[in-house]
């Protein structure tokens, strides 16, 4: 049986995720990273993509958005704004909102509005990409 720590996942509007976990893989900003058991104390960003994580049950999978993560002992807790799981992503509401964001970035924008359009952008594709990949009809 491998060594777990506790983890704790987080979002804005619910605890995501609280149990024992194995093993956990997060986008940040500069590539994926993995954590384990009795991993060195740290706070870092979160970045959007895919979040992995291994429980008793199995490897689980979801789509995070922008959060900050922090391991202390045996202790992980990943704080971010959203957190689905494949099968709540409504795929419909994601493409509306990829194809706002694209019509959004062909209009004449401001440098703050042309970022908060390529951010919207980012999080529509990185719902749509994790719900087709892992979502079984």
């Amino acid at each position: 049986m491998a060594k777990t720590f506790q983890l704790e996942i987080i979002a804005c509007e619910r605890i995501f995720f609280r149990g024992e976990c194995e093993s956990l893989i997060f986008p940040g900003m500069d590539g994926e990273h993995g954590i384990l058991a009795d991993h060195e104390s740290m706070v870092t960003c979160v970045s959007p993509g895919e979040l992995k994580f291994k429980t008793s049950e199995g490897w689980q999978a979801a789509a995070v958005s922008k959060g900050f993560i922090e391991t202390t002992g045996d202790k992980v807790v990943l704080l971010a704004d959203t957190v689905e799981r494949p099968e709540e992503i409504d795929e419909k509401r994601a493409s509306a909102a990829m194809m706002r964001a694209q019509e959004r970035l062909r209009q004449q924008q401001s440098i703050k509005e042309y970022y908060e359009s390529k951010a919207a952008l980012n999080r529509a594709m990185n719902r749509l990409r994790i719900s087709t990949k892992h979502h079984i009809n």
